[in-house]
C-alpha cells in the first residue's frame, strides 16, 4: 500500500500535520493532524510498503507496546486513511 496523494510533514505549534502538495493539494484542500505514530507511519506509507513492514518498524521503533494494541490501531488508522480515499492498495 501506498500513499495516493503527495504529502509534506511539518511541525505548527509542537503539532505534526500532513499538507498535501501539488496537485493534491488543489485536490484535497486540507491538512491532517498526526501524532508521533501516525507521523511515522504516514512517512513509510511515501513508499509502497505492506502491512506487516510497518508492523515491524513500528516493534522495533516504539518499545514497550503489545503486539495487540500496536495491531488494532494500525488497522484503526489504516481504515481511517482508506475511507479518506488517500491509499492505494494492491
Amino acid at each position: 500500500m501506498k500513499l495516493k496523494y503527495n504529502f509534506v510533514l511539518n511541525n505548527v505549534s509542537g503539532t505534526t500535520v500532513a499538507v498535501p502538495v501539488g496537485k493534491a493539494g488543489e485536490q484535497l484542500k486540507a491538512y491532517i493532524k498526526l501524532n508521533e505514530t501516525g507521523a511515522f507511519i504516514f512517512e513509510m506509507l511515501k513508499r509502497d510498503v505492506t502491512k506487516e513492514e510497518i508492523k515491524t518498524a513500528l516493534q522495533q521503533n516504539f518499545e514497550g507496546v503489545s503486539e495487540d494494541h500496536l495491531e488494532k490501531a494500525l488497522d484503526t488508522f489504516l481504515e481511517k486513511l482508506k475511507s479518506a480515499d488517500l491509499l492505494y492498495e494492491k
